[in-house]
């Protein structure tokens, strides 16, 4: 089961660059040196087998499998010493760092005078090699407690498909948590809750040889820290489940508690899988404890950021493009519902809107369709490009046959707002239908001194006089009465 947050994209006002530079080096570690770790292995057992270490390891090795209770895998080696798969038992055998351990304790007395002092030489070669090989060099080992590994492990991952993994979750929530607590807080508190996650996994695998590698810790960290951050605002996570995934929305916080229990119950029974769930919880808690307490007193964060509306431009896009290939299709009353669907939604769209004027339209001889140009021509606004929109409704509403005069009101309303876009042809001719309604208004004395200035820029400034005087002369006449 799988369960990421999927609220936000990239916010570039706010640039992501240590979630990139964090996937940056990962990738760099794993493709420039982790990628030779398969010839260095080989290259080992090659050895480990032509210097006959393997035939006089081999037995020794399947009852150190069955002294740790590990009875499966002994039965599974034994099948493949059968089927003579050397390469493979050796890879097995080489692996395991707890039996490289248990061998180095060995002396004459177990494997004999005449034997031992060669096995001790091409045994020691071999370690060697192994030692090489990235997880055992800065994996984190427990039974190691080298400190540098606490922060070396967390970049550097066991395939390409742990590394890819690991990534893309880091992206998808890595963005958010590092826009809203800054970059700096944001890397402290990466490496910080990779370091916790590292503790609690040699905590419950105390003395243990297996190496832990992998940022997924340090991301379980980051997942926590986006649960705290979101506390009860509801926001849309992905989910899957085998083949089957889906979103659903839910207060982020309340998601800590269930990841958090999901990686206990598999830690207990989840069985042999190498994943190390234990260091998951270790993360998760860390990041969340992280947040829930130092973002009062530690941490700095933007709460407008987490405060701002999800991003609907996809849904919208897809339901304005479901509209039109119904139109385009002419299936006119599926358009219909569509639409009213959309508005329901985007009501203040510009699309929306224009697309309401333009499919009445189809229909200019109803009354539906002047009610609709009328009704979306009143619209008030401050905002340049619905000014835009209502201008060319404007102009195309005043060629259509049948057109009804727009109220007084209405008319002077247009005339402002297409003055502050320097429509200022289509404003001279409303001052025209505005002299045959023989309107006398104080706004209409602001049109004419806007108009005034606005064509005298352009090097009209026969015509500005000629509106300022008509102002001058509107306003004195006002002012009489």
């Amino acid at each position: 089961m799988l369960i990421i947050p999927a609220e936000r994209g990239i916010d570039w006002r706010r640039a992501p660059v240590v979630t990139g530079a964090l996937i940056l080096i990962c990738c760099v570690v794993y493709f420039a040196w982790q990628w030779h770790d398969d010839q260095r292995l080989y290259k080992a057992a090659e050895y480990y087998i032509d210097h006959g270490l393997l035939q006089l390891e081999y037995t020794n090795y399947i009852s150190h499998l069955h002294q740790n209770q590990r009875d499966i895998e002994a039965l599974e080696l034994e099948a493949a010493w059968e089927e003579d798969a050397a390469l493979y038992i050796s890879y097995y055998i080489l692996s395991d760092r707890s039996f490289t351990v248990e061998m180095d304790k060995t002396d004459a007395r177990f494997w004999g005078a005449d034997v031992y002092q060669q096995w001790r030489t091409d045994r020691s070669e071999v370690n060697a090699m192994v030692a090489d090989v990235s997880a055992f060099k800065m994996g984190l080992i427990p039974a190691d407690s080298r400190p540098i590994t606490y922060l070396t492990y967390q970049f550097m991952h066991g395939s390409t498909l742990h590394l890819i993994g690991n990534m893309v979750i880091l992206a998808l929530t890595g963005v958010a948590v590092e826009a809203a607590i800054g970059s700096t807080y944001f890397l402290l508190s990466y490496l910080f809750c990779g370091v916790i996650a590292g503790l609690f996994f040699a905590l419950f695998n105390w003395g243990g040889h297996l190496p832990l590698v992998g940022a997924s810790g340090s991301i379980s960290g980051v997942m926590g820290m986006y649960a705290a951050l979101y506390g009860l605002r509801k926001i849309k996570f992905f989910y899957s489940v085998i083949f089957y995934f889906g979103y659903f929305t839910a207060p982020a916080l309340v998601m800590l508690p269930i990841w958090l229990a999901w990686e206990i119950i598999n830690a207990i029974w989840g069985g042999a899988d190498g994943v190390a769930y234990t260091a998951h919880a270790g993360g998760l808690l860390a990041g969340g404890l992280l947040m829930l307490a130092g973002r009062k007193y530690l941490i700095q964060v933007e709460e407008t950021y987490l405060d701002q509306a999800p991003d609907e431009d996809e849904a919208y896009r897809k339901a304005l493009d479901d509209f039109l290939k119904q139109l385009a299709a002419f299936n006119f009353d599926a358009a219909n519902r569509k639409l009213t669907s959309l508005e329901e939604h985007y009501g203040d769209r510009n699309a929306v809107l224009e697309q309401r004027y333009l499919l009445e339209k189809l229909n200019p001889e109803s009354p539906a369709f002047h009610e609709c140009a009328h009704r979306l021509l009143a619209r008030t606004t401050q905002d340049t490009a619905t000014m835009h929109m209502l201008h060319d409704v404007y102009c195309d509403y005043l060629k259509q046959k049948n057109a009804h005069n727009l109220p007084d009101e209405i008319l002077l309303k247009l005339m402002l707002q297409f003055c502050q876009i320097d429509a200022w042809d289509t404003v001279e001719s409303m001052i025209r239908e505005a002299q045959q309604r023989r309107m006398r208004d104080p706004m209409l004395v602001k049109v004419l001194r806007l108009l005034a200035r606005g064509v005298s820029e352009q090097g009209e400034h026969h015509q500005g006089n000629q509106f300022r005087d008509m102002a001058d002369s509107l306003e004195q006449s006002l002012q009489q009465t």
